[in-house]
């Protein structure tokens, strides 16, 4: 499979409303979400907006996590379960390659430049002990998506990774059991480097909502807001029905209870 034969702005999921069907439609989604999110923090403390307290005085509507119950799978999901909810997978995807292209837009890689790749890799798959792009933030998924796309970029070629195609199609025969018994995707970063990642449903969310703060974190929030402004009213929507409905079930359940409860709110009629 060829990478130019992925089209992420097709509608795929035609259960959602308009302006919802497609991958990117819902990368801009989380993206939009976090920008808005962001601009609130930044108006409540301008110079702390991820201090103590802060999350505590946002609006129900930030407050919890909407969008991620859109494409959250229960936590011990298997190989079936992706490939039978191809949300999690092409979003997450989506959100990488378009992550990919927005830095390669500065980086301007170079086949066969095996300097300039070895610091791509470096910066892209990096934690806290060295300069990296998600820093702190839980992204192992797209760290990886980005790799791939790195070392595809340098090798010249847009024949996909085996690994990337099982984000397209699902296909259990691309995974493997890890020693732990888990499904896992085996990544090729270079000749000799090959990472193993065990598939987990909450590591999908934490790394789509990683890739949306890193894409905002490139452009500004105020230059996304403006870009997806025609967005706005049926985020919002979702954002403050779902927002209201887990408000309302954290006040009436016990913590155990709510952290299974699921809160998406539905697709409003007039979305």
């Amino acid at each position: 499979m060829r990478a130019n034969e992925v089209d992420f702005t097709t509608p795929v999921f035609g259960d959602h409303p308009i302006g919802w069907q497609s991958p990117s439609d819902l990368v801009e989604g989380f993206t939009l979400a976090w920008a808005l999110e962001l601009t609130e923090r930044q108006r409540i403390s301008p110079y702390a907006p991820f201090g103590d307290g802060v999350r505590e005085r946002l609006s129900p509507m930030y407050r919890f996590d909407t969008l991620g119950r859109l494409i959250t799978l229960r936590v011990n999901a298997s190989g079936a379960s992706f490939r039978a909810h191809p949300i999690v997978r092409l979003t997450t995807l989506c959100g990488a390659w378009q992550l990919f292209d927005l830095l390669n837009a500065k980086w301007q890689m170079q086949p066969y430049d095996v300097a300039q790749f070895a610091d791509v890799l470096s910066y892209v798959t990096g934690g806290q002990d060295r300069p990296s792009l998600f820093e702190d933030l839980s992204a192992n998924p797209s760290k990886c998506l980005l790799a791939i796309r790195a070392r595809r970029t340098f090798g010249s070629t847009d024949e996909l990774d085996l690994s990337e195609e099982w984000f397209i199609t699902g296909d259990e025969d691309l995974t493997f059991r890890d020693a732990r018994g888990n499904d896992a995707l085996l990544f090729h970063f270079t000749g000799m480097n090959q990472i193993p990642l065990a598939l987990f449903s909450p590591e999908f969310v934490e790394t789509v909502w990683a890739t949306a703060r890193v894409t905002v974190d490139q452009l500004g929030p105020d230059r996304v807001i403006r870009m997806f402004e025609g967005r706005i009213a049926s985020l919002t929507d979702l954002l403050a029905r779902g927002g209201a409905k887990a408000a309302e079930a954290q006040r009436d359940m016990s913590p155990l209870q709510f952290q299974a409860f699921n809160y998406w709110p539905g697709w409003a009629s007039s979305v």
